[in-house]
């Protein structure tokens, strides 16, 4: 009896060294350095949360310097709330976001693609979605998100070979740059 338990939990501990190694392969943050990964999940899934409750102050302090251009949190709160209102908005709302890959960029940035949920005015869309995570000042910060297909299945995530249509550029995100177009002073010509 005691032999047969000892070969059970010898067998169980096989199975589950064997699935430990296989869902490595798959893991999500597979080329990003071990002692980094652990700290990216965590920040991604409080930016996720920040964005998806509308706590723009917090999200500002897990937004990268590229990212908010330059703006202060007062600013930075002011044009998030801008474009994401209930009934109007120009932005959607992040909801949730699963990684599925990091592919490192030219700049040693990775760009985290998964699978997202978004609402905008009411209106839910899912699909594949895309954050460039930064890693400034001892820690990683995000650059904005997008989907980079929308209503569609994230399955396409799961073949190795995929790769995204086109590439993806983050600049500052679009609420800061809406928000500072608004807010620049026009040329005013003066009468003679």
């Amino acid at each position: 009896m005691r032999l047969g338990r000892h070969i059970s939990l010898g067998l169980v501990l096989v199975l589950y060294a064997v699935s430990l190694h296989a869902g490595n392969e798959t893991e999500p943050f597979s080329n990003i350095p071990v002692e980094q990964r652990d700290a990216l999940a965590k920040r991604l899934n409080t930016y996720v949360d920040a964005y998806g409750e509308r706590k723009w102050e917090q999200l500002y302090g897990l937004v990268s310097n590229v990212g908010r251009d330059g703006v202060n949190q007062k600013d930075f709160v002011v044009a998030m709330e801008s474009a994401h209102g209930i009934d109007f908005a120009n932005n959607p709302d992040l909801l949730e976001f699963r990684p599925e890959r990091a592919q490192i960029n030219a700049k040693g940035d990775y760009l985290v693609y998964g699978c997202a949920r978004a609402r905008r005015e009411g209106m839910m869309f899912d699909g594949v979605a895309v954050t460039l995570a930064v890693l400034e000042h001892g820690n990683w910060f995000f650059t904005g998100w997008t989907f980079v297909t929308v209503n569609a299945s994230c399955k396409e995530l799961a073949d190795p070979k995929w790769q995204p249509q086109s590439r993806t550029f983050f600049g500052p995100m679009d609420e800061v740059k809406n928000f500072k177009w608004k807010n620049s002073p026009s040329h005013v010509d003066s009468s003679h």
